[in-house]
C-alpha cells in the first residue's frame, strides 16, 4: 500500500475538518422518547419504515446513494425541528428525497415532480409536494446541504497502486 504524502494528508485533514464543522452546525437527528420522535407522534417503527421506503424510492428513480443520504439528512433535520404528524410523514420523506435529487442529480435523471409522484404510486398531488417543498425550505432556512455518511466515504478514499479505493460503509440496497 502506498502511503499518502504530506500534501495529500493535509488535504484530507482540511476536507475532514470542513465537513465536521458543517456537520456540527447542521446535523440534527430525531430523538426518540417513549417510542416516539420527541415532539412528534411518529413512532420508531414508523420512522424505520419510512427510511426503508425512501431507499426503495431512491432505487426506483435510479438516484445515486448521495441523494438517498442527503434525503435522509433533510428528513431528519425537519423531524427534529417541527412536530410532524404520521399522516404527513410519507409526503415529508418523499419531498425530502425530491429536494435532495434537485441538489445531487442531473436534470435528465430527475424528471418532473408529477412524473415522480406517478412513478412512486403515492396518493399525494404535485401541488402537495410543491407546498411541502416550500415548508421544508422555510423551516431549514433554505440550507439543505449537510455532510452525509457518503461525503465522509468520498473524503476518506485513498490511492493504492493508482486506483481509488472507497470504503463502502453503507449497506447496499439490493
Amino acid at each position: 500500500m502506498k502511503s499518502p504524502g504530506a500534501a495529500e494528508s493535509r488535504r484530507l485533514v482540511v476536507l475532514l475538518e470542513a465537513a465536521l464543522l458543517r456537520e456540527a452546525r447542521l446535523w440534527k437527528v430525531p430523538l426518540f422518547k417513549n417510542g416516539c420522535i420527541q415532539g412528534a407522534d411518529v413512532s420508531s417503527s414508523q420512522y424505520q419504515e419510512i427510511i426503508f421506503w425512501l431507499g426503495e424510492m431512491n432505487r426506483l428513480f435510479h438516484f445515486c446513494p448521495e441523494t438517498f443520504a442527503l434525503g435522509v439528512c433533510v428528513l431528519n433535520r425537519l423531524l427534529s425541528t417541527v412536530k410532524a404528524q404520521p399522516k404527513y410523514l410519507k409526503c415529508i420523506a418523499f419531498t425530502s428525497l425530491v429536494l435532495a435529487a434537485k441538489i445531487n442529480e442531473e436534470d435528465e435523471v430527475i424528471g418532473s415532480v408529477q412524473d415522480l409522484v406517478v412513478q412512486s404510486g403515492c396518493s399525494f398531488s404535485t401541488a402537495e409536494i410543491l407546498r411541502m417543498e416550500r415548508i421544508i425550505l422555510d423551516k431549514l432556512q433554505w440550507d439543505l446541504y449537510t455532510a452525509t455518511a457518503v461525503d465522509f466515504i468520498h473524503i476518506v478514499s485513498w490511492q493504492i497502486d493508482g486506483q481509488t479505493i472507497l470504503l463502502f460503509l453503507l449497506f447496499s440496497w439490493t
